[in-house]
């Protein structure tokens, strides 16, 4: 690559990230600037789209979104979820000015220094009201963050920056204490969400670690990883974040009536819409209705069932419910392939990153319409295509 394409290329990533954290109409324009920058750069992938399976990964969205479309193909509505996934094409046509110098080099420490940016904001803040960022955890709140206060979000974000930070040759004194302020800092914010993503990362990791370390060494692998998971254990019952968001989550769930709503408690409100959501396709066999139509049908059957009540939310907190309902069961079942597709690709790779970054980002899909919104396709591809590129690279070597 030239070195005038090397520095536009992360100029570009440095954009997005600015975007990312403090401007979703940045982040679209960043976006935009990409494509220009492909259009006027064409070498690079114009003879790879049918010979790439990331950019045939990052495509197919494109296409598997009008399973949910054909219903109602003039609703605008459909359309803003189609600007959402054409994050996937950016993404994958960037790629391919990627190498793994710069990679190793520029982008993927630019992504983690931008996160540990990140922090300072709601570290700060907790340590101006601490008193009263302890009482908020207590009811359900959290520390206020970058990217629109979206909290779920910039959990993930601190996960992409915790897995692309093992990428990294981890037994260096730096990349060590990188990797210990992420994953303290996620345990501290105590977003649960992210806490179960850095857990899969982590134990990925970990488990791939016994299996190609040499015999002499793996009694003191697994004594140091026991002795380290003790200490997280230790921190999660110290931290008063974590403390209070483990004795929120335990009463909420108590609180919980599926006969009747209260949005009041933030985990009570999902479990309601995906029970709605859930008895819509079980036992109504409402299904493949199309994205456009989702809000309001969802907001007719909540209605019903819990008398008259109405919920803001327009989505299930499911992302295959989500699927299912739109698309249908088959739509459902090619999601899911697609979605998983990557972790494949990881264990013909021995990519461990690629895997767990697959199954922590489904994990979420398990809690939230993670890839509907601009903020969680971002987060989703960008990682899965750092991680792709590197072990598709030859020379690449495991730093484990």
């Amino acid at each position: 690559m030239k070195v005038n394409r090397k520095y536009i290329v992360v100029a570009l990533m440095i954009l997005l990230l600015a975007g990312l954290l403090w401007s979703r109409a940045l982040l679209s324009i960043s976006t935009g600037l990409w494509v220009i920058f492909f259009l006027l750069n064409p070498n690079e992938w114009g003879k790879l789209i049918l010979k790439n399976n990331l950019l045939i990964w990052c495509f197919a969205p494109l296409l598997l979104f009008f399973m949910g479309t054909w219903q109602d193909p003039s609703n605008e509505k459909n359309y803003q979820l189609l600007l959402t996934f054409c994050a996937y094409p950016v993404a994958a046509l960037a790629a391919t000015y990627f190498d793994k110098i710069l990679l190793v080099k520029k982008i993927i420490p630019i992504w983690i220094v931008t996160a540990l940016i990140a922090l300072l904001f709601p570290i700060g803040w907790f340590l101006l009201y601490s008193k009263e960022a302890i009482i908020g955890y207590g009811s359900g709140k959290s520390l206020p963050v970058f990217m629109d206060n979206d909290h779920l979000r910039f959990g993930i974000f601190l996960c992409s920056a915790l897995l692309l930070s093992l990428t990294l040759n981890i037994k260096t004194k730096t990349n060590k204490i990188v990797f210990l302020i992420l994953a303290t800092s996620i345990l501290f914010l105590a977003v649960r969400t992210a806490w179960i993503m850095a857990f899969i990362i982590v134990i990925g990791y970990l488990l791939n670690s016994f299996i190609i370390i040499s015999t002499p060494n793996k009694k003191q692998l697994i004594w140091k990883t026991l002795g380290g998971i003790s200490v997280v254990l230790m921190l999660v019952f110290s931290i008063p974040t974590a403390k209070q968001k483990i004795a929120y989550t335990i009463f909420d769930w108590q609180q919980y009536n599926s006969q009747q709503y209260d949005s009041s408690y933030s985990d009570g409100v999902r479990r309601a819409i995906n029970n709605v959501s859930w008895k819509m396709i079980n036992q109504k066999k409402i299904e493949s209705i199309g994205w456009a139509a989702i809000p309001s049908t969802l907001q007719t059957n909540f209605s019903e069932q819990y008398n008259g009540s109405s919920t803001q939310f327009g989505w299930p907190f499911n992302q295959w419910l989500f699927w299912w309902i739109g698309a249908g069961w088959w739509g459902t079942i090619l999601f899911t392939i697609w979605l998983f597709y990557p972790a494949y690709i990881g264990w013909k790779q021995k990519n461990i990153f690629l895997i767990t970054w697959t199954i922590a980002i489904a994990a979420s899909c398990l809690v939230e319409c993670t890839l509907n919104y601009q903020y969680g396709v971002f987060l989703h591809v960008w990682p899965i295509v750092f991680c792709w590129k590197l072990f598709s690279s030859p020379n690449y070597e495991r730093n484990l």
